[in-house]
């Protein structure tokens, strides 16, 4: 980390205080109860005064000077040691800033409503109940509720139409995760959501007309303004899928059968046993069947690098509850030593950009597609919520044991051609294989002797969402990036495209 530098301060200023003579050439300035004796050789004391006079004023042409390199050697000194004492304040309140970045953010809002109005608007029969359910879910503020996991969301014959529904799904797991990270999101979902019923001129009856404050959008635009695209659109896509098939899930379980507790490690063969069953039963995907027919490197090939980067450049985050929590000694250290072998490996796949052709701060800048931000999302909300589903669920992306991806092997191949890129994917590959990630969800499980038959019936159905998750973003990737004959990345800003259904 640097060190703090004067320089960062945007209108600095001293703050107010009394200058006074001391015998001799000293002055003394006092701050309060505070005195500090102030002296310099070879500067008149009233040159000094002056000086501190003018650092009082935020508008004195003297810190100007200052960060130009223009005043003399002394005039520095002394500041730098003013600020030393913490008097030096900034004095500029961000107010200006704030407005602005937050006037961005309901215009976004208001772009991504619009858009998502106008395909709700050509069919709003099927999205009445959607919006009203989406709308439910934002306003409900129990948010403690998620703490315990009873029923996995959206699975029961108690959610009516929309058992078995994956957007709803998707929506539960990125509120989950917003209202514990990112609570200003809530504010920026619920103006889509008011931006959509005012242009269809519909809303749910138990809709409550509510003006968002400017407050809150000063809120929102504390936000990473890349974030927040990411989170509007995520928002308006899974809306938009949920009453479309694809919003169902492909994937079911039925946990009923366990009804008695078991060991960790016991609920880690279930899991493996229940995910290769359902892999098979998924079969090929479009993902799959377009790369393997790749020949070159096609955006499809740029396109996967580009998601595994948003994957990667958050994937410790997910850990974060975990590594909080007081869990056995032998369990934590597992779990700081797999934060320590996860952390970095963005470098590998944003190095792959490069080397494919891709400007780093453009791929940096880049939007993540929808199911791309989920894949965090969710993920972290499990490790939050419950561990054992977390343990159970891991497999899904750091692979089953013995299992390899003729895709993977496939797409690597292909890259080892381009410039230096080959070395990167190698590189990245061999580190977790010698790290034996595959094993991690048995390691994990094996420090977990008892496993209630809540636990594991909600732990399998995180497991197969996840890899349901982990299909569909994909899919996603194939589908976005697939048809792209010159790469575009995902976004709203131009040159960039959304994702569309």
């Amino acid at each position: 980390m640097e060190r703090w530098d004067i320089d960062r301060y945007r209108r600095p200023a001293l703050v107010p205080c009394e200058v006074s003579a001391l015998d001799g050439d000293g002055l003394t300035i006092g701050v309060g109860d505070d005195a500090i004796d102030l002296s310099f050789e070879g500067v008149a004391r009233d040159e000094v005064a002056e000086v501190v006079t003018q650092l009082m004023r935020p508008s004195s042409d003297i810190w100007i000077r200052l960060n130009e390199g223009a005043c003399p050697a002394w005039v520095r000194t002394l500041t730098v040691q003013l600020d030393a004492l913490s008097l030096i304040e900034e004095t500029d309140s961000g107010i200006d800033s704030i407005t602005s970045d937050a006037q961005r953010a309901i215009a976004l809002c208001s772009d991504v409503g619009q858009r998502l109005a106008a395909v709700v608007g050509r069919r709003l029969g099927i999205y009445e109940d959607v919006l009203s359910v989406a709308n439910q879910m934002l306003t409900n503020d129990a948010h403690d509720r998620d703490t315990t996991p009873g029923a996995f969301p959206f699975s029961g014959k108690e959610s009516g139409q929309f058992a078995g529904n994956f957007a709803l799904q998707s929506l539960h797991f990125q509120l989950a995760y917003a209202r514990q990270n990112a609570p200003e999101l809530v504010f920026a979902w619920q103006r889509v959501l008011d931006e959509v019923f005012r242009h269809v001129g519909w809303h749910p009856s138990t809709a409550v007309s509510e003006d968002i404050s400017q407050e809150h959008f000063r809120s929102v635009a504390s936000l990473d303004p890349v974030d927040l695209e990411m989170y509007l659109l995520s928002f308006a896509h899974f809306v938009e899928i949920a009453p479309l098939r694809v919003g169902r899930r492909m994937t079911s379980v039925d946990t009923d059968r366990f009804s008695e507790p078991c060991s960790g490690l016991a609920l880690a063969a279930r899991a493996e046993r229940l995910l290769l069953s359902a892999l098979d039963q998924l079969g090929s995907n479009a993902y799959a069947s377009a790369a393997l027919e790749s020949r070159e490197i096609t955006p499809l090939v740029k396109g996967l690098y580009i998601e595994q980067y948003h994957v990667t450049d958050r994937f410790v985050e997910i850990l974060g509850p975990l590594l909080s929590r007081r869990l056995k000694r032998n369990l934590r250290a597992r779990l700081f030593q797999y934060f320590q072998e996860e952390y970095g490996h963005e470098a590998f796949e944003l190095a792959t950009c490069v080397a494919l052709g891709m400007n780093e701060a453009e791929v940096r800048a880049s939007v993540p597609l929808p199911l791309t931000a989920l894949y965090i999302d969710a993920y972290t909300v499990l490790s939050h919520r419950l561990p054992t589903a977390f343990f159970t669920s891991i497999m899904v992306t750091e692979g089953l044991r013995d299992q390899h991806s003729p895709v993977h092997e496939h797409i690597a191949a292909l890259v080892e051609s381009a410039l230096h890129a080959g070395d990167i994917v190698a590189k990245h590959g061999e580190t977790n294989d010698e790290l034996n990630h595959p094993s991690l969800s048995r390691l994990f499980l094996a420090d977990v002797p008892h496993v209630s038959a809540a636990e594991q019936r909600y732990s399998l159905e995180a497991a197969l969402f996840m890899l349901e998750v982990n299909m569909r973003q994909l899919e996603s990737v194939a589908f976005f990036y697939g048809d792209q004959t010159q790469l575009q990345f995902h976004g709203l800003r131009e040159g960039r495209r959304p994702l569309e259904i």
